[in-house]
């Protein structure tokens, strides 16, 4: 009877040490001297009570702990995510804007020999920086609208700024400014100022730098993973002649084909079409002056003419990822002097990761009146007609999205008046380029 009044008395005074504060534990010893008085427990069994009262107050004590500090923890996290949450949501029209640059250094030296022979020769510093956006106007993405802003000046076919000017702080310019309607994915309706959408291997024609004014709409269909077209057509207005009421337009076709052979080899081959109008017998702000003119200095005829680009290349795995062989060639209305070409050829790796490279090399005729003087390269001969010559590229990795350019030119004219100097030029510029 005496041992099950024990165990009674220990339950009853576990269960009063672990329930009640710890303010009554004087009154649960008090307790116990009682029972040890009445004779009901020894102290022998008095002491092994208290010992065993005191290991479930330790062992509850943790417990309460442990369970106080894990309600914490996550009341803490459950918190934080909730407020993250609220700082984090933004009007649903800005995750349909998307944001995009480049920087890029450059060291430039030129020289070139003057017709009676003299030479000079200059030093250069240049940046240029991009910076647009392209907003989704709607959640479908088939309605869309890109603006952007760069350096350099009005000319279309540079955005350097030159280290100059007593530490000058320049304008920023429009870079683009366009609409975009895409009723499905194969083919898009683009209006304003936009990168140019057509197929070309190199610069021959175009300079990368010009925006086009006007509206394209490109089409490309994929039939399946061996061939593909496309069709480039856009009008672009060249230049409006307030004064006699006149715009000066071009208007040009692009069809052309992808062919993937195997998956390491790919053929792309475009022919063009281009239409101009009101460019006989005017002047354009930004020529060059290497074509034909009159004695008043108007353009000899319209410099409608048929182009055609191509390239050719296979791909190899390891380091030496590709290589590839390209040309441009096009051919003018004018009466002589109307062709221009271009050869050239590339291997290496793109440029994504340290250590990535590539080589170019290029050659090229581009004669007087072939192309309006206003459009190709700048970087060549200063963006003359009438000369020809060579193009190294090197381009090499430094780090993701960041990479080492160098790039060198020499070129000199086709058609020299007797008794005067071809006037070759040396061009040499080297770039670190960023990318965001």
């Amino acid at each position: 009877m005496k041992n099950v009044t024990f165990f009674l008395c220990l339950a009853v005074a576990l269960f009063l040490n672990v329930n009640i504060a710890p303010s009554y534990a004087a009154e649960v010893d008090f307790l116990v001297n009682k029972l040890v008085e009445k004779g009901i427990l020894s102290h022998q069994e008095a002491e092994l009570l208290l010992k065993e009262m005191q290991k479930e107050g330790a062992r509850q004590d943790i417990t309460v702990k442990e369970t106080a500090e894990k309600v914490a923890k996550e009341t803490a996290e459950k918190t934080v995510k909730e407020e993250s949450k609220t700082w984090a949501k933004a009007p649903e029209w800005v995750n349909r804007i998307h944001f995009k640059g480049d920087f890029r250094l450059r060291y430039q030296y030129q020289d070139k020999e003057k017709s009676d022979g003299v030479k000079t020769n200059r030093n250069r510093g240049r940046y240029r920086w991009r910076f647009g956006a392209i907003a989704d106007v709607t959640k479908d993405k088939k309605w869309r609208v890109g603006f952007g802003l760069c350096s350099g000046s009005e000319d279309p076919r540079s955005t350097n700024q030159t280290f100059t000017g007593d530490f000058e702080t320049p304008d920023a310019r429009i870079d683009y400014a366009y609409a975009q309607y895409q009723p499905f994915k194969q083919w898009k309706i683009i209006g304003g100022q936009f990168k140019n959408p057509i197929y070309k291997p190199k610069d021959l024609v175009w300079d990368s730098d010009i925006r086009p004014q006007g509206v394209t709409a490109p089409f490309k269909y994929k039939i399946n993973d061996q061939f593909g077209f496309f069709v480039n057509h856009s009008l672009y207005v060249l230049q409006e002649f307030k004064a006699e009421e006149e715009t000066a337009t071009m208007f040009l076709l692009q069809p052309g084909i992808k062919v993937n052979p195997t998956d390491a080899i790919w053929i792309k081959l475009a022919g063009t079409w281009y239409y101009n109008s009101e460019v006989k017998g005017n002047q354009f702000k930004y020529s060059s002056g290497s074509n034909s003119t009159d004695a008043d200095g108007d353009l000899l005829c319209n410099y409608s003419s048929i182009a055609f680009d191509g390239e050719a290349g296979i791909k190899f795995s390891g380091y030496f990822q590709k290589l590839a062989v390209f040309g441009q060639y096009i051919n003018s209305d004018a009466d002589d002097n109307d062709a221009g070409w271009l050869v050239g050829v590339k291997f290496g790796r793109s440029i994504k990761k340290p250590a990535d490279w590539e080589f170019k090399y290029n050659y090229r005729n581009l004669e007087r009146d072939a192309v309006l003087d206003f459009l190709p390269d700048s970087d060549f001969y200063g963006g003359k007609t009438n000369a020809k010559g060579h193009e190294f590229e090197l381009k090499f990795g430094l780090a993701k999205h960041v990479y080492l350019a160098l790039d060198y030119y020499y070129s000199k004219k086709i058609d020299f008046d007797a008794g005067k100097t071809d006037e070759p030029e040396n061009v040499f510029q080297f770039d670190v380029n960023f990318k965001f």
